[in-house]
């Protein structure tokens, strides 16, 4: 009982350090790129508050502890990744590409998905965008999504293969509307300003990375777990639920 109590405060304590980490990680970034410099200086406080909500969303996971190796530094990743885009709508090669590369090794044992799997999200992820980006610069003579944003999806296609994309993108798709909903009654000019997607995408491959990683989630969830999951991975819901949060991010 010691052990696996102390087993579980590591991992904790872990998810908590990704905040620090990502917080160095950022700061490095900012430092080396031609970014903003009149946005406000970042806290380690708002990072270590973020990391805190990343650790308690896993506490009714319960991931196995194969499982729990690489949630830290995917963790880490997405938190600096999702803070990048708030702040400069930047999401680097520099932290993109470690995660994909993350994804396709922890599925050589085939942790989340298969390996055959995971190389198909990451191509499929990034397709996906890149067709949806190409038929709306057809239309409107000018990119809609960022290509750090087809990279991002490449990665979490890496991780969870490519079965759970629709389910990824529609669950992006509806924290982007949320996102532009609460943004939009703050302040009404908010409507015209593009917002970030990659934060979205960030937070339901979290969310899934966990379900898919989880022993609770079946008996959390129930029956609206797996009925949620099939009627959202419907293809038709997700293309609807895609393009309508990705148009919250798109120029007016």
């Amino acid at each position: 009982m010691f052990l696996f109590s102390l087993w579980h405060a590591l991992f904790f304590t872990a998810l908590l350090s990704a905040g620090m980490v990502a917080f160095a990680l950022i700061t490095r970034l900012e430092r080396t790129a031609a970014v903003r410099a009149s946005l406000p200086r970042l806290r380690r406080r708002s990072l270590l508050l973020t990391a805190l909500g990343v650790a308690l969303a896993t506490l009714p996971f319960d991931p196995p502890a194969a499982h729990r190796l690489w949630l830290p530094p995917a963790a880490t990743l997405l938190i600096a990744l999702a803070w990048l885009d708030w702040r400069h709508r930047w999401l680097p090669d520099r932290l993109t590409q470690p995660l994909l590369w993350g994804g396709l090794l922890c599925n050589l044992d085939a942790r989340w998905a298969p390996l055959d799997d995971a190389v198909i999200g990451a191509a499929a992820g990034y397709g996906a965008l890149w067709l949806l980006n190409a038929l709306y610069r057809q239309l409107r003579r000018r990119n809609g999504i960022g290509q750090g944003d087809f990279k991002l999806l490449a990665a979490l296609g890496a991780w969870l293969g490519w079965t759970m994309l629709p389910l990824l993108v529609c669950l992006a798709a509806m924290f982007g509307l949320g996102m532009a909903l609460a943004r939009g009654l703050r302040n009404r000019r908010a409507w015209r300003t593009p917002q970030p997607f990659g934060i979205a995408l960030a937070a339901a491959g979290w969310l899934l990375l966990l379900m898919n990683a989880g022993q609770n989630a079946p008996a959390l969830f129930g029956e609206f777990f797996s009925v949620s999951i099939s009627r959202l991975s419907n293809p038709a819901t997700s293309a609807v639920l895609a393009v309508a949060g990705l148009a919250s991010g798109w120029k007016p």
